[in-house]
């Protein structure tokens, strides 16, 4: 192991140097255990390489110094496992060239972080710089090396234009699934990272999908490279390769699996022994998640086809409609998922992928209908036509809950997805869970909001009781739900109850309640003027009784004052909750203008809030206007509040005709900006946004 090395690792001070859990001095073991004859004493090497050398992707002097004997393990062919020593070099390495700005500023002590930051960088330029050796590992008798080294060079060799020349001669050659498909994926790489590269990488993949060869993992592998890097080569039949891909996996996979994978060629996989570690834990689970779906290709495969088809809506719905479709559970599983992701950051042609997912239901399988009914929950808005089923659901399960967990029943779940949607028929379940003692919803004042005022009458009492009782409502979230659900349907009986919590704990949320009665609640105006005019009080909760005080009386010199200094305040949060009560006052906050100008012309986050809440106050479209139309842009989040504001100016409005048009045929959601991983959005404000779109588009003509 040291024949290679112009240093011995007993050469070596590890002891001086340091890791994720103090000093290095177990290195050396650790880099010896990985050259072990022992499979699992490799593994508990590997993993603590992992745990501490390279602790959560952090490079130390103890990982700087170890990559010289990494390398010489890669190239002793009488090491098992040099696969995964090739990922852990890689992993070190990083995906990208290290860039100080962001590594940097970990210490406060200059010359300690300027340290740990030549780490990174000494580390990647070291490893970068070696990287030709994994030329040579293409060839090699481990399948596993093969394909370690195919992804190593794609990522790091500095001469993209050899590495792909390398791929393309290795990819006709290479017998082991596995590894082909690692070819594959760096080959797309290529294509993505090097412009120069990509029309060759292209027909390279169309190629070897054209081909017809292959198992079933490497056409979707390769499907979902030509998305990335050539989407203008795939084929017009994607979505049905893809189909008949997972009916493929759905009916030969197991099988495959029990019995090994027959098309592999050379040295099979070494056995992975079951040890103490995090990554034989994370084995574990990743088996036991593949044998519950029963297929590789439900999961992982399609979810990386969608990711690289992004928003060519038309291929990813047609691909969620059949995995929907699909006889085989893992799949449809998968697919609900999936339809969550896609439905929540993108708009839909029409209702067949939300029906699909309403359909998984009537399975009767409690871990399927759990999922879709999560998923149907954050799809509320755009769920209404699958609402009779889930009223029949509510039928079935009603007596299949318990007041201590109801809402972790499916019963509770399809609660969840029903109420959001306003439908009156959810309203004597909701009125029955919290006549139980049971927990009160986390958004209990959104469903009584869309619910509305005459179809949630019924629940007014309920609430009423539940809050006036102390023995049933504990301090704490569930009372501040229960007062801001009162307060959307403001029953006459529940004021005074509602009054006597501007003196309790949850009097923020009491503020706003008694807001909503208006002048009704004009008693109430002394205790909301203390509390707005007290300076020792948090900001935010100020605001909230001047924004009362003002509903309740409907005059601004009592809140004025408290806008003022709010507007000046350190806190983001403080300033936008003033600049929305500042439009609420519409004329009456002329003489915040001034400030208010301030803070559309800053550039920074207050821009649009500031321009609406001038419009509401001046109704000046000429001033606004421009700076709303540069914001759709730039802050696209805010499209909504802007669209509902152009939708009051009217025939003014008519500059942004072209920006609505472009809305409404975007296919991606407004607040989708790309997040990687489980990422849901928000359909509720994007779907308000199309709603006022199409209403300006109608009022202003073509």
């Amino acid at each position: 192991m040291t024949a290679g090395t112009r240093t011995r690792i007993e050469d070596i001070d590890w002891a001086s140097m340091n890791h994720a859990y103090g000093d290095a001095s177990d290195v050396p073991d650790l880099l010896r255990g990985l050259a072990s004859a022992d499979p699992a004493e490799r593994e508990a090497a590997l993993d603590g390489m992992y745990g501490a050398v390279h602790h959560q992707g952090d490079v130390y002097d103890s990982t700087l110094a170890s990559v010289p004997f990494l390398f010489d393990l890669v190239a002793d062919a009488s090491v098992r496992d040099r696969g995964a020593i090739v990922g852990l070099l890689r992993s070190i390495a990083g995906e990208e060239i290290p860039d100080p700005e962001e590594i940097g500023g970990l210490f406060e002590d200059e010359e300690e972080d300027a340290a740990w930051v030549a780490n990174f960088v000494d580390a990647a330029a070291l490893i970068r710089g070696r990287a030709d050796v994994f030329l040579d590992h293409l060839t090699a008798h481990d399948p596993e090396l093969r394909a370690a080294a195919a992804g190593a060079l794609a990522h790091l060799h500095p001469d993209p234009a050899r590495v792909f020349a390398a791929l393309r001669d290795r990819l006709p050659a290479e017998p082991d699934g596995e590894a082909v498909r690692s070819l594959a994926r760096a080959v797309g790489v290529l294509g993505v990272r090097h412009a120069e590269l990509r029309p060759g990488a292209g027909r390279l993949l169309a190629e070897v999908l054209a081909s017809g060869e292959g198992d079933p993992e490497l056409r979707l592998t390769v499907l979902a490279q030509l998305a990335r890097c050539a989407p203008d080569l795939l084929p017009d039949d994607t979505v049905d390769i893809a189909v008949e891909v997972m009916r493929i996996a759905a009916e030969d996979g197991p099988a495959a699996e029990a019995s090994g994978d027959a098309g592999s060629g050379g040295e099979s996989a070494p056995e992975r022994p079951r040890t103490d570690t995090m990554l034989s834990y994370l084995r574990e689970l990743e088996a036991a998640h593949r044998a519950s779906i029963d297929a590789h290709l439900a999961d992982d495969l399609l979810r990386d086809l969608h990711i690289a088809l992004d928003d060519r809506t038309e291929e990813r719905f047609g691909l969620l409609h059949a995995q929907l479709y699909a006889p085989h559970w893992g799949q449809r599983l998968a697919a609900v998922q999936e339809c969550g992701l896609l439905l929540t950051g993108w708009r839909a042609p029409n209702d067949l992928a939300v029906a699909l997912l309403a359909r998984q239901l009537v399975e009767h399988d409690e871990t399927l209908s759990r999922n879709a009914l999560n998923e149907l929950a954050r799809l509320h808005p755009v769920a209404r036509v699958v609402a009779d089923v889930l009223e029949a659901c509510l039928v079935e399960w009603e007596d299949d809950w318990e007041p201590a967990d109801w809402d972790g029943s499916l019963f509770g779940r399809a609660l969840a997805a029903l109420a959001p949607q306003g439908d009156a028929r959810a309203v004597p379940y909701l009125a029955a869970v919290l006549e139980s003692g049971g927990y009160v919803p986390e958004h209990l004042a959104r469903w009584v909001e869309a619910i509305g005022p005459v179809a949630g009458a019924r629940l007014a009492p309920v609430l009423h009781a539940r809050l006036a009782d102390p023995e049933r409502v504990p301090r704490g979230e569930s009372r501040s739900r229960l007062i801001s659900a009162l307060g959307i349907l403001t029953p006459d009986a529940s004021l005074p109850l509602l009054t006597a919590a501007l003196h309790g704990d949850h009097c923020g949320a009491a503020f706003t309640a008694v807001g909503r009665y208006g002048s009704a609640a004009a008693h109430a105006a002394p205790r909301l003027r203390e509390v707005a005019s007290d300076t020792s009080k948090n900001g935010l909760h100020r605001l909230d009784a001047a924004d009362a005080l003002w509903s309740v009386t409907g005059a601004s010199r009592d809140v004025l004052p408290v806008l003022r200094d709010a507007l000046t305040s350190d806190s983001w949060f403080t300033r936008t909750r003033a600049v929305q009560v500042a439009g609420r006052l519409g004329p009456g906050a002329a003489p915040l203008v001034p400030r208010l100008r301030e803070l559309m012309a800053e550039g920074e986050y207050l821009r649009t809030e500031a321009a609406i809440a001038l419009w509401r106050i001046r109704t000046d479209a000429a001033e606004v206007l421009p700076v709303l139309l540069d914001q759709w842009n730039a802050a696209p989040r805010s499209r909504p509040e802007t669209a509902a504001c152009l939708l009051d100016m009217g025939p003014a409005a008519a500059p942004a005709l072209p920006l609505l048009h472009r809305e409404l045929t975007s296919t991606r959601r407004h607040n989708n900006y790309g997040a990687e991983g489980n990422m849901r959005y928000d359909v509720a404000s994007d779907e308000a946004l199309l709603r006022d779109c199409r209403s300006l588009v109608a009022t202003l003509g073509p």
